[in-house]
């Protein structure tokens, strides 16, 4: 018993202590936006695509920013990544505001 909570305690803290946490969440958006895609094409009914991506697109770069912050990239890369999630976000709010 005493062994399975280690092991157990030394996943859940591999998981949190490097970039996994966020490489999972990020394959988890990748795989809902794929799904609401298909779903929406499919049937008709969902969320549209021009709806979620704006809002999915700077939450991606935001992940995608926070992860290469954890793996000491270049200052100027998560730089990058940042104005990247800001434009996309300020898009989606411009493209909502106008319609």
């Amino acid at each position: 018993m005493q062994l399975g909570l280690r092991l157990w305690g030394n996943i859940v803290r591999e998981i949190f202590s490097g970039p996994l946490l966020i490489d999972i969440v990020i394959t988890v958006t990748l795989l809902e936006w794929g799904v609401l895609s298909w779903w929406h094409r499919r049937t008709g009914r969902g969320i549209p695509m021009s709806e979620l991506r704006g809002t999915l697109l700077a939450g991606l770069y935001l992940m995608l920013a926070l992860r290469a912050s954890m793996m000491a990239a270049p200052w100027y890369v998560v730089a990058l990544l940042l104005l990247a999630a800001g434009l996309s976000h300020a898009a989606d709010l411009w493209r909502r505001w106008n319609a």
